[in-house]
């Protein structure tokens, strides 16, 4: 077979080589024959870095160079990352593939300093130079910070940076006292993921890593970028034979969020100077959080329509059970004293550690939350969370586990709960405390419109009650495991609940 070369043309970033390596590595894995040789291009992006993105004068400043190579058939396609590209696209190029998505959460690379930092009520010192960041995540981090000793809202400030991820996050580790020197850096999950990919990009990365801490920020209350973390494969329309080789790198469930999230765009309008985020699920449920170009504040979760306006009084386990502490074994405890990974189902099950020390911001031990109403208590007491999971479910850590970034161990993982909790594939429960049935709740039998915030109270009440008086009412639940849990009872009498969160 004649073998074919197809230029592939990229920014010069680390990063941007990196992903568009992992481009061509597919392209030519999919098409045999086929090789592509990348083609590196300056962009105004790259070249004007000591302003903003939102003081510079016009437009596409990570596109605009290869646009005109493209249309100069200088090159055959190029990679972008979605989120710089505009809505608007100039003919005859178009959208060849959106391969599959990566995480699209921002994350926090915070220097382990920062916890003595926050001891001392310093100030923390944080750059982004992202308008949307800055609106949505000071008041984000007030909560999500741990609080030491007197408890008090730590002091944050944030410095406007720009610059290659290793030029950016090389800044936490300047010397104490220096003018450049920060606290952490705030960077998208995806472009440090695809940075692992490369063996350089990886080295370099990796390097600059150590000695930090990571805060994966949840998408409710920081949704990232419309199109964060998903690639634009373009090329021109008379093209069909590089169109055909690039057909198999798309992964049209993607192309599907990041149409929702920039909808939002053509909406309220906006571009690298927007101020709000939009964060599809794969649910459906879209977030979207920030300030419209109007200054009007905004805070919304669409895709899970109610069945109708009437409020939904939500039940959860505490409307139904009281709680028993159940003592730690010896195993149990020795076993979580060396976790490096602990996911704490609900702050209650921290709540009942005899010695909660044990996962305290000290020890480096890594916790994952369930969703931030958890992440805010645990913060209070002074413990460092990781991430959280929007109130998905423990299902919805699978996406995370497998990151190279993250770097979680398949054999060291606790699942912090009560001791009724069902076991999760890949993690050991650890039942810190018991429910014991109180009786039916007032609330449940008043209302017409339920939410039920996980599945045992629902069962509790579904076996005590029995199912003709379900059939009154309207019933929404959280996703994962309750969802499952809920639907399956429900249909038996031929219900169906709205999955939904109200965290």
């Amino acid at each position: 077979m004649k073998q074919q070369t197809l230029k592939l043309g990229t920014r010069k970033s680390l990063l941007a080589i990196a992903q568009s390596s992992w481009v061509a590595r597919e392209v030519e894995r999919l098409n045999p024959g086929v090789r592509v040789e990348l083609v590196g291009i300056e962009t105004k992006g790259d070249v004007i870095l000591d302003k903003p993105l939102s003081q510079i004068e016009g437009k596409e400043f990570f596109t605009a160079e290869l646009d005109h190579a493209l249309l100069n058939r200088e090159v055959d396609f190029t990679v972008h990352s979605m989120k710089d590209l505009a809505l608007d696209r100039p003919n005859p190029i178009v959208l060849a593939a959106v391969p599959k998505r990566e995480l699209q959460h921002d994350v926090i690379l915070f220097h382990e300093s920062v916890i003595e930092r926050l001891k001392q009520n310093l100030p923390i010192r944080i750059g982004t130079s992202s308008p949307r960041r800055l609106t949505l995540i000071p008041g984000f981090l007030k909560s999500a910070l741990p609080r030491f000793g007197s408890g008090q809202e730590p002091k944050l400030h944030f410095v406007e940076i720009r610059g290659n991820v290793n030029t950016r996050l090389s800044r936490v580790h300047e010397p104490e006292g220096s003018e450049r020197k920060l606290d952490g850096v705030v960077l998208a999950f995806a472009g440090l993921e695809r940075l692992t990919l490369d063996e350089a990009g990886s080295r370099e990365l990796f390097r600059l890593l150590e000695n930090t801490r990571k805060m994966v920020l949840p998408l409710k209350p920081c949704p990232s970028a419309p199109a964060q973390g998903a690639l634009a494969i373009e090329s021109r329309s008379d093209t069909p034979d590089v169109l055909t080789c690039l057909k198999p790198l798309h992964h049209e469930e993607t192309l599907k969020g990041v149409k929702a999230e920039r909808a939002i765009l053509q909406e309220w309008g906006g571009g690298c100077h927007q101020k709000l985020g939009a964060s599809a699920l794969t649910s459906g449920v879209l977030f979207i959080q920030g300030q419209k170009p109007s200054g009007e504040w905004v805070n919304e979760t669409r895709g899970a329509p109610l069945p109708e306006a009437t409020p939904f009084v939500k039940i959860e386990a505490s409307d139904v059970f009281d709680f028993k502490s159940e003592p730690l074994g010896l195993t149990d405890a020795s076993e979580l004293r060396a976790a490096n990974l602990v996911f704490i189902a609900h702050s209650r099950a921290h709540e009942f550690l005899t010695d909660p020390g044990i996962v305290h911001s000290d020890s480096k031990k890594r916790i994952w939350v369930s969703g931030t109403k958890s992440w805010f208590k645990l913060a209070a007491k002074g413990v460092w969370i990781e991430g959280s999971l929007d109130g998905q479910g423990f299902e919805a850590f699978a996406p995370f586990r497998g990151k190279n970034l993250l770097r979680i161990p398949e054999d060291q993982l606790l699942f912090l709960s009560h001791r009724e909790s069902p076991e999760n594939p890949g993690a050991k429960l650890v039942g810190t405390y018991s429910h014991e049935y109180r009786g039916v709740p007032e609330a449940f039998l008043k209302s017409e419109s339920i939410y039920w915030s996980s599945s045992l109270p629902f069962l509790a009440l579904w076996s005590k009650l029995g199912p003709e008086i379900f059939l009154k009412k309207k019933h929404a639940c959280g996703p994962g495991r309750t969802a499952q849990v809920v639907r399956e009872k429900l249909a038996s009498i031929g219900l169906s609940p709205t999955v939904l969160s109200m965290e």
